[in-house]
């Protein structure tokens, strides 16, 4: 998205290997990072370690307490229910882990992405691009968030993606 800054924010600035090996470098630590407009908290299979980590749900709770948006895909959602920020609201997660929701406070949605207020909430994977389109038409207008569908040529409604995918094939074939 145009005219925004991205932080990665973490303990220190040492570089981070996520569970593939890729490594990432902090841009801020939890200490010293500014207070961020949009907070986005992702899952995955690091995740289970900082569900229990005090520092990180408290650094969560402070940039939550003036974020414009609080946000999550995947197993994302874990983290800001165990910082407390999902009692009494709307959210989803990865399906594998949707009946740890109500455990953590939230009611629990089965949709790819949630709205509830400023809280915004992605299902795993590829409902990650369904999250960014909404937090895009969130910040910047439907319009922009069309602009950007168009580049990724990403549609939507899954259905209407196979039916055109088994249109063609089936042109293809006759």
């Amino acid at each position: 998205m145009p005219d925004c800054k991205v932080h990665l924010f973490w303990k220190t600035r040492e570089p981070v290997a996520c569970s593939a090996g890729l490594r990432l470098e902090p841009t801020a630590t939890l200490a010293d990072g500014p207070q961020v407009d949009v907070l986005c908290i992702p899952g995955g299979a690091g995740i289970n370690a900082l569900l229990l980590d005090q520092e990180v749900q408290t650094w969560v709770q402070r940039q939550a307490a003036s974020a414009q948006f609080v946000s999550s895909v995947c197993t994302g959602a874990l983290l800001l229910g165990t910082a407390g920020l999902l009692t009494g609201r709307r959210a989803t997660t990865h399906w594998r882990y949707h009946d740890l929701l109500p455990e953590l406070g939230a009611i629990p949605v089965k949709e790819r992405v949630v709205r509830d207020e400023n809280l915004i909430t992605g299902g795993g994977v590829t409902a990650g691009i369904d999250f960014g389109l909404t937090l895009v038409a969130a910040l910047r207008g439907q319009a922009a968030a069309e602009e950007i569908q168009l580049a990724l040529a990403f549609w939507r409604n899954a259905e209407a993606m196979c039916s055109k995918r088994l249109v063609s094939r089936k042109l293809r074939t006759t």
